[in-house]
């Protein structure tokens, strides 16, 4: 799966999770999946998405009357779509005071979550080696009860926030302050690894130390998942963004072109560019040739004439400014 489809998918389990109806939920999806779709495709779609999947009856009843509304034709729907059915639908879809809506289903657990507890439980190992030491060496603390009680406190910490984190993106799909304090410790356990070990043994130490178990204990509780699926923060935003713009500026943006047609246009430009550079640009006619050959102009004519197009665009650059066009008022 590409980067683009995983944002993609994000994007969808993020707007599906803000209905509050199965009937809206299966709305969204006829309008965002392909047009035809029978309604076990609809259902399929959902439960992609993370969705609890609508009984295949539910589904044909409200896909038959959105299609009715937009005027396509049913694919496979043998409910008989009337007046009354519609009322009552609509009523079963609205919820009363006397009925109250039914809790979104908890979602499953992410593969391999027992894996990830059992290797955030090894972790933990060489945290306690490093807090072991670092109390005896650099504290002076000798007396084993006193060392017990005071290195086990960051161990014990840490294993809490990551079950408090658990509980806030449960109740409001946040982690909550708890990852904050997380980090802390871990930023406490980095300062004793590197006072204890120097900065190689004691980046090691860190890394899979603390750093490790907190990760693992992301995963193993499936916070990130929780939080994407509930919950689009700004920072999610922000990232998607900065992904697409760096996709662009390598030229991998999903235009639909596949790596060949990406690789002739490339070329076709740069020969464009070429053949207005000047004379004392280094190996011109090298690179022209070059680029001609990789834009595979001599034997695709709409390769060529967009070649050519480029071209004239950069002879008649300084024509631009010259070009009359209407006032916008």
């Amino acid at each position: 799966m590409t980067t683009d489809e995983i944002g993609t998918l994000a994007d969808h389990s993020a707007e599906l999770g803000r209905l509050t109806t199965k009937k809206a939920q299966i709305h969204y999806a006829l309008e965002h999946m392909p047009r035809g779709g029978t309604v076990e495709d609809v259902r399929r779609w959902l439960h992609k998405q993370g969705q609890v999947v609508p009984t295949s009856s539910h589904a044909r009843v409200i896909v038959n009357e959105w299609r009715a509304r937009n005027g396509m034709t049913d694919t496979g729907g043998h409910a008989l779509l009337t007046p009354e059915l519609i009322a009552e639908l609509d009523k079963a879809e609205t919820p009363t005071p006397d009925t109250p809506e039914a809790p979104a289903a908890e979602p499953s657990k992410p593969a391999g979550a027992k894996g990830f507890y059992f290797v955030a439980l090894m972790s933990i190992g060489v945290s306690v080696d490093t807090s072991w030491r670092f109390f005896e060496q650099r504290l002076g603390i000798t007396d084993v009860v006193e060392r017990v009680v005071l290195f086990s406190v960051m161990e014990a910490a840490l294993v809490a926030c990551g079950w408090a984190m658990r509980g806030g993106v449960r109740q409001n799909g946040r982690p909550g302050p708890a990852r904050l304090v997380a980090w802390a410790l871990t930023a406490f356990a980095a300062f004793a690894a590197f006072s204890l070990s120097g900065p190689v043994a004691g980046t090691a130490r860190v890394l899979l130390g603390p750093v490790l178990g907190l990760v693992m204990l992301h995963l193993a509780l499936g916070i990130e998942i929780r939080a994407a699926r509930r919950h689009t923060t700004t920072w999610a935003h922000v990232g998607r963004e900065v992904r697409e713009r760096l996709l662009s500026l390598l030229g991998l943006g999903d235009d639909g072109r596949d790596a060949l047609a990406r690789t002739r246009d490339k070329a076709a430009l740069r020969a464009a560019k070429l053949s207005v550079a000047s004379r004392w640009t280094p190996r011109r006619k090298a690179r022209l040739r070059k680029a001609l050959h990789a834009s595979h102009v001599a034997h695709d004519p709409v390769q060529r004439d967009r070649m050519l197009r480029e071209l004239g665009v950069l002879q008649h650059a300084d024509k631009l400014a010259e070009t009359t066009q209407p006032a916008p008022w």
